[in-house]
């Protein structure tokens, strides 16, 4: 990190490294059709985030190093940013340094959570690119149709999913189709632990992720119920979530009140 320009020229053979690494991951999420459309070259951001990964207890280089950062110009530096990223961050232990990685990595944010920052480039990835050809789109459902794994993922997860709704109310199904038929127990094991916590006093900051997770789907039920009950994977699993939505959304119209 004290030599950074020697991170921004690499040697061939590193360089040659990073593509490998980059298209190891594109195979890895069913990206490679995507990928292989991409003609602009991989540079060196990969570089600079390992460094700083790798030098994160110093604290103030590893910050700048980051910072150092281009954005991700090519689909090729979007998955190698992610591969650097994404297996590193439980083992950043500074909440700052660890918004900065998820900032310059458009797909961990996106497939994660992203950096309030990095929101917007998170959502043009999905847009622009994922949603344009069919391993992206079929990318996201199997990612976003898991449990969230945390608060955070379930509130950006939930918001994202309601985004979709009118202009991707099929992919938007095809979400919380996959999440009943292949996790069904964990969804409702989120579902019954914020159900506890709604008891009186109300604690709505702990159901109020899951509830969200679930508003696009409760939505559509209201609209478009004909439409769910026509997939054969949606039976009434799903009501149970609804109900959660619905219970949160009467809570926070009269000011957290359970009566």
């Amino acid at each position: 990190m004290t030599h950074p320009q020697e991170l921004a020229a690499p040697p061939p053979d590193i360089t040659a490294a990073v593509v490998r690494l980059a298209a190891r991951t594109a195979a890895r999420l069913r990206l490679d059709t995507l990928a292989s459309r991409e003609r602009r070259p991989v540079g060196a951001g990969a570089l600079l985030l390992a460094a700083a990964v790798g030098g994160r207890t110093q604290a103030h280089l590893a910050a700048e190093t980051v910072r150092a950062v281009p954005p991700a110009r090519s689909l090729w530096d979007v998955l190698a940013h992610h591969a650097v990223v994404a297996p590193a961050l439980p083992h950043i232990g500074d909440p700052a340094l660890a918004g900065r990685l998820r900032a310059a990595s458009p797909l961990t944010g996106l497939l994660d959570r992203p950096d309030p920052v990095g929101e917007t480039n998170a959502e043009l990835l999905l847009e622009d690119v994922l949603l344009t050809h069919p391993q992206g789109r079929r990318l996201i459902t199997a990612v976003y149709c898991e449990a969230p794994a945390s608060p955070a993922q379930a509130l950006w997860r939930g918001r994202l999913l309601d985004q979709l709704r009118m202009s991707e109310r099929e992919l938007v199904i095809d979400v919380y189709e996959a999440a009943l038929l292949r996790h069904t127990e964990a969804h409702l094991s989120l579902i019954r632990r914020a159900r506890i916590g709604l008891t009186a006093p109300p604690d709505l900051s702990a159901a109020r992720p899951v509830a969200c997770w679930w508003s696009a789907l409760a939505r559509l039920e209201r609209s478009h119920r004909r439409l769910l009950r026509s997939r054969s994977g949606i039976g009434t699993a799903y009501l149970a979530g609804v109900r959660l939505y619905r219970q949160v959304e009467r809570l926070e119209a009269s000011g957290g009140s359970a009566v």
